[in-house]
C-alpha cells in the first residue's frame, strides 16, 4: 500500500493536493493500492472528497479511522430527528430554528445551506442565555462533534463521536502562561478496548501512522507536507519505507544550492536525511542540485508531480481562432511568492501596446495578498481589463479560451499550472526559476522563459507574442506535443525505481526475519 501523507483535503486545494490527486489516479489506473492520508478533523471531509471525485476508500483520515466511518452511507438528519419534547416551542428563523421552554431560549438549531433543512449544528444555552454546548453534525448525517464552553465563551473541551453515538476522541483546552488557549491533551476512547492519551497532535499522528503500517504490511509512506509531518513519520515505532517529497525549492536561495540556508519547510527532514529511505524531486535539475549538496547516501528519485492524462492528450483541440484574442491568464494562488504584482505592472505596458489584451487571475488568496493586488490594479487604472476569479475545479474551459499564460514565482518545485496549460495548448511565459519552468517550457518553441524579476522583459515577451498571432498559434501546437512527455505512461515509468527499492527493502526485511 502506498500512503500519500498530508494534513487535510480542502475544498480549495493547493498544488500539493492537486499533485496527490493526479498521483492517486495514476496508481488507480495501474491497479497499485494507494490512499491519501490526512490527520485534520473535518465534518465536511466526505463532501469535499465527493466534489473532488475522490472515492471514500481511496483515502483515510485519522478521525475517520478511529470513528470507523470511512464507508458510512449518506443519510439526512433534520430537526425531527432530535425528538424534542412536545411542550417545547419551536420558532422558525429563516432556514433555522429557535427552541424555547416557556420564554427561556434552550437551543438554536442550524441547518446547512442549500439542503432540505439538514442539521448542521445545535447550540445549547443556560438560564443566563450563555452558550454552553454545541453539537456539530457530519455532512453525511450523524453527530460527529460536541463542544463545551467556558463562562467567557471559549471552547473548554471537545469530543468526537462515531456513527453509533459512542465517544471515540476527546481533547481539552487549557490556557498557557501567556493565557493563549492550547490543546493540552488528546485522547482516543475505547480504541480496541483501551483508552490512549497523547501529549500533542504529533504524537497522536505517529500512533495513527503506526496503526496504518500494522494494518497494511509493506506500506510505503510518501510525505507530502514535510514541515508538518516529518517528525511524526520519522518517529514511527514500526519499520516502514519512508519517502520525503520535495514540492518546492529545498534551499532559500536557488542561486546557491550548495551553500544557501535550508527552506524551513524541509529543514528538520533534511537534518535527519539518513532516516529517510528516499527523496522525490520533481525535476532532474533539483535532483542534481540535491545530490551535489547531500550526496547519494539517501537515494533521490526524479518523479514529475504533473501528469497529463490520456483523456487530456486525446481530447479535441480547439481551433486557435476560437480562443479569445489577447486573453492572458495566471492560474495560481494569490500569494506573495507568486509575485503577481510584477505581472500587473508589466501588463500596464502590454495593455498600452495591445489594447485588446486582458489579464485574468484564477485562484484563491493567501492572507491579504488579494486585497493588495486589487489595490495595485486600481492604482494603475486597469480594473476594466484585469479580472480576479476565485478557485475553480473547471480549468479546461479557462485554458481553452486563453492565448497566453503567465507564471512569475520566485521559486517553484515543478509548476503544475504550467504543465496543465501546456497540455491544453496554451503558450506560456515564465520566470526562469528553479525548479520547473525550464523542464516544462521549451524556450522559443512553445513559450518563453525570461530572467527572474525582469518586469521589462516580461512585458516585452507578452507584447511580442500577442503581436505575432502566427507564432502564438505555432507555439500552441508545439505545446500540445511537448506535454506528451508527461503522459501517464511516462510518469509511471519514473515511479518504477522507487517502487523497486521499496520492494527490495521489504524483501530484505523478510530475509532478516
Amino acid at each position: 500500500m502506498y500512503y500519500f501523507v498530508n494534513t487535510s483535503i480542502n475544498p480549495k486545494k493547493s498544488g500539493i493536493e492537486h499533485a496527490e490527486m493526479k498521483r492517486l489516479a495514476l496508481f488507480n489506473q495501474h491497479e497499485e493500492p494507494a490512499k491519501m492520508v490526512t490527520r485534520f478533523f473535518s465534518l465536511s471531509l466526505h463532501q469535499t472528497l465527493k466534489s473532488a471525485g475522490i472515492a471514500a476508500d481511496n483515502q483515510i483520515n485519522l478521525f475517520d479511522f478511529i470513528q470507523n466511518s470511512t464507508a458510512f452511507s449518506q443519510t439526512k438528519l433534520t430537526i425531527e430527528d432530535l425528538h424534542l419534547a412536545a411542550n417545547l416551542r419551536i420558532s422558525p428563523v429563516g432556514r433555522n430554528y429557535e427552541v424555547y421552554q416557556n420564554n427561556q431560549l434552550l437551543m438554536k438549531v442550524n441547518t446547512f445551506e442549500d439542503t432540505q433543512k439538514q442539521l448542521n449544528n445545535v447550540q445549547y444555552y443556560d438560564q443566563m442565555g450563555k452558550l454552553v454546548k454545541t453539537d456539530w453534525y457530519d455532512t453525511r448525517g450523524f453527530k460527529g462533534l460536541e463542544q463545551f464552553y467556558t463562562f467567557d465563551g471559549q471552547v473548554a473541551s471537545e469530543q468526537v463521536f462515531d456513527p453509533e453515538g459512542q465517544v471515540v476522541y476527546q481533547t481539552f483546552h487549557m490556557p498557557d502562561r501567556q493565557n493563549l488557549v492550547q490543546n493540552s491533551l488528546y485522547r482516543f476512547i475505547n480504541y480496541h478496548g483501551q483508552d490512549w492519551s497523547f501529549n500533542g497532535e504529533t504524537a497522536m499522528t505517529t500512533f495513527f501512522l503506526d496503526e496504518l503500517n500494522r494494518s497494511t504490511p509493506n506500506a510505503v509512506f510518501v510525505v507530502d507536507r514535510t514541515y508538518e509531518l516529518a517528525y511524526a513519520t520519522l518517529n514511527m515505532r514500526t519499520r516502514a519505507f519512508k519517502v520525503m517529497h520535495l514540492h518546492s525549492n529545498h534551499v532559500n536561495d536557488p542561486a546557491r544550492p550548495k551553500t544557501a540556508g535550508l527552506n524551513f519547510n524541509y529543514s528538520y527532514a533534511l537534518n535527519n536525511l539518513d532516516q529517510w529511505n528516499g527523496v522525490i524531486a520533481s525535476t532532474e535539475q533539483q535532483t542534481t542540485d540535491f545530490q551535489e549538496r547531500f550526496g547519494n547516501q539517501t537515494p533521490v528519485y526524479t518523479v514529475p508531480v504533473g501528469i497529463v492524462t490520456d483523456e487530456t492528450l486525446n481530447a479535441p483541440q480547439p481551433a486557435w481562432s476560437k480562443r479569445t484574442p489577447g486573453k492572458i491568464i495566471f492560474v495560481a494562488r494569490l500569494a506573495e511568492e507568486k509575485q503577481q504584482d510584477q505581472v500587473i505592472r508589466a501588463f500596464k505596458q502590454v495593455h498600452e501596446a495591445v489594447p485588446t489584451a486582458t489579464l485574468d487571475f484564477w485562484g484563491y488568496a493567501n492572507g491579504d495578498t488579494g486585497d493588495q493586488l486589487r489595490k495595485l490594479v486600481a492604482e494603475l487604472d486597469l480594473k476594466s481589463v484585469v479580472t480576479f476569479n476565485d478557485y475553480t475545479t473547471d480549468l479546461t474551459s479557462v485554458y481553452n479560451h486563453a492565448q497566453l499564460a503567465m507564471l512569475t514565482s520566485r521559486a517553484e518545485g515543478f509548476a503544475l499550472a504550467l504543465l496543465e496549460g501546456q497540455a491544453h495548448g496554451v503558450p506560456q511565459i515564465a520566470y526562469d526559476v528553479k525548479y520547473g519552468p525550464r523542464d516544462i517550457i521549451k524556450d522559443g518553441q512553445d513559450g518563453r522563459l525570461v530572467p527572474v524579476n525582469d518586469e521589462q522583459a516580461l512585458a516585452q515577451a507578452m507584447i511580442d507574442l500577442l503581436n505575432n498571432p502566427e507564432q502564438l498559434a505555432a507555439f500552441s501546437q508545439q505545446a500540445y506535443k511537448d506535454s506528451e512527455r508527461f503522459s501517464t505512461t511516462a510518469v509511471w515509468q519514473r515511479w518504477q525505481p522507487l517502487m523497486a527499492a521499496a520492494q527490495d527493502f521489504y524483501q530484505a526485511k523478510g530475509a532478516q526475519a
